[in-house]
Parts: structure tokens; sequence; C-alpha cells
């Protein structure tokens, strides 16, 4: 197993890469923080990796250009999905599906994939390995109000305006919500 940590527009972010196969694919991925916060972290979960010397994979570039603010669609290619529970992967895979600039409800992915289980939708989401690359930042409760998110709600907020999403006073959602 290896490791990235990089600096971003946000802070530092990391990508912990797996080795079982010859192309680096990432296994877990950090939205940005301190760096100290993102190497203890990766420390704490992946005591045994090695830190990347040479230079940083095309998805850290990637993920950096994200978090700038540009227009990137991550390919799915470049993570290592058998890190994913079945249910967590229909999940993500249809949260791909929510365009940038859009927000789906909770109860929108979980019709997408065929299930009534809201909350357990928002349970796979708050686990979600690979943010950015899986936009979970992109879903929010039905009434508009952000919900949960991994990185707490201030980043959840920042990276949805970064895509041009709309709120109110209240914080919540004002436009481009799919709901069932």
């Amino acid at each position: 197993m290896s490791y990235a940590v990089f600096s971003t527009a946000m802070g530092y972010s990391g990508i912990v890469f797996g080795d079982n196969e010859p192309a680096l694919r990432a296994i877990k991925i950090y939205l940005p923080s301190s760096k100290s916060f993102i190497e203890r972290a990766i420390r704490h979960e992946y005591g045994a990796a090695t830190e990347i010397e040479k230079a940083l994979p095309r998805l850290c570039s990637l993920v950096r250009d994200f978090l700038e603010g540009n227009d990137v669609t991550i390919p799915f290619e470049f993570v290592d999905p058998s890190v994913c529970y079945s249910f967590q992967l229909k999940v993500l895979k249809a949260e791909r599906e929510v365009p940038r600039g859009t927000v789906a409800s909770y109860s929108w992915v979980a019709k997408k994939i065929g299930s009534g289980a809201v909350r357990a939708v928002g349970s796979a989401l708050a686990r979600n390995p690979f943010p950015i690359v899986v936009p979970c930042h992109r879903a929010v409760r039905s009434d508009g109000s952000l919900g949960g998110f991994q990185g707490g709600l201030e980043m959840k907020r920042r990276l949805l305006e970064l895509e041009g999403v709309q709120f109110d006073s209240r914080g919540r959602v004002t436009s481009c919500i799919l709901r069932p």
C-alpha cells in the first residue's frame, strides 16, 4: 500500500492506493484538512502504507483540479470498488450520475437503485471511501437542507458553492434538486 498527501486550494488532501494491481487505484480519498491531520489519519488506518516519493499519480492532479473549482469528472477506473459493500456500490454509482451544480435528495438516490432504504443510502454515502470521485456532497435532504457529510457541513457547502449551487438564508439549497 502507498499514499500521497498533497496541497489543494482547500488544504491538504490524501489518497491511499492499494497494491493488488499494476495500476495504482485508490482505496481511500481524504477530504482536505491540515497536513498533520491527513498524515495521522493515514497512519492510523493504514500503518504499513509508504509515502509515494516520485511524481504524484494523475488522480491527485484531478482531485486538486476539482477542489480549485474546475469542472472535472474523475473516471471511476481510478478507484478500487472492491473496498465497498454491494449496497454501497449501488448507491455510489447512482450518486455519480448527479451532475455538477445539481443536488439529489437521499430519497432520489434510494429510488434510483430500487430501494426504499433512505437512511441506508445516507449511511452508505457517509462511508464513501472516494469523495470527489463519487461526489457525495451532492446528496441532500428532501427539504434542501444539507444533511450530513464526512468532511463536515462547512466543507459540503463549500464544495457545492464551487459548483454554483445556491442557498437560501436558512442554508437550504434553493434549486436544482432531484427528487423522486
